[in-house]
């Protein structure tokens, strides 16, 4: 038997690969059938990680995002005045306009 054949679950004989079936007894090639739930679902080996969350409903996002990336960034002056500034050239190009 060559890499190019293999054998018919059927009736044991030489079957071309690619072929739609068995000549001798016409059964198509046997594909597995797909199982109902994937193999990452059975495992039991991550159950139970200590993930360090509540077991109640206290848990805070804001707080944990807060933790975590820290809190809002005050504005440093410089920034207020470059806000200050585009806000009074808004107004005086409003007026101009008008």
């Amino acid at each position: 038997m060559s890499v190019t054949h293999f054998i018919c679950p059927g009736c044991g004989a030489e079957i071309r690969v690619g072929s739609k079936g068995c000549p001798k007894c016409t059964r198509p090639p046997r594909r597995e059938k797909p199982t109902a739930a994937k193999s990452w679902e059975h495992d039991e080996v991550y159950d139970g990680l200590d993930l360090d969350l509540p077991e109640d409903d206290s848990y805070d996002y804001d707080d944990f995002v807060a933790r975590e990336f820290g809190g809002p960034e005050k504005r440093s002056r410089k920034q207020w005045l470059w806000w200050g500034t585009a806000a009074v050239l808004l107004i005086v190009l409003a007026f101009l306009w008008i």
